[in-house]
């Protein structure tokens, strides 16, 4: 029985790696169909062409790397099974209500309360505050 599980385990998770796979190799592609295309139809002289497609590429590889660190931190938290109101700390709250007051001078006390299985509370509160999403909030958070 445990055999079979495990055999289950190991299936899973090979699918899931060859979607993941196919999921890069898709957006690689897309990034180098880009990048032949702004060189053939450039309107500008190779200098600012190069100039533009080094910042292109860096832009592009920066939303890659984000994308790779999100995917990395769903698998460390078991495949990406936690309830969206969760909050994910790197290190702990004193440490990240510390670096959000010193980021924004405006939060108080109040606004950086937080009590566990209380997230939307917090979540409300700092988006009033700080005019952001939650989305906004969860990733600035997290990224702490």
């Amino acid at each position: 029985m445990d055999s079979f599980k495990t055999d289950n385990f190991n299936l899973q998770l090979g699918s899931f790696n060859k979607d993941n796979g196919k999921i890069l190799l898709a957006t690689l592609a897309g990034i180098s169909a880009g990048v032949v295309a702004g060189i053939l139809m450039a309107p500008s002289s190779g200098r600012a062409t190069r100039d533009s497609l080094t910042r292109s590429l860096s832009k592009a590889g920066d939303e890659l790397n984000g994308t790779v660190k999100r995917w990395t931190e769903s698998l460390k938290l078991g495949g990406g099974q936690r309830s969206d109101d969760e909050l994910v700390l790197h290190g702990s709250w004193e440490d990240v209500k510390s670096q959000l007051r010193r980021n924004y001078d405006d939060l108080t006390d109040e606004d950086l309360d937080y009590q566990q299985g209380k997230e939307h509370e917090l979540y409300d509160r700092l988006q009033r505050r700080l005019g952001k999403t939650k989305d906004e909030i969860v990733r600035l958070i997290s990224e702490l």
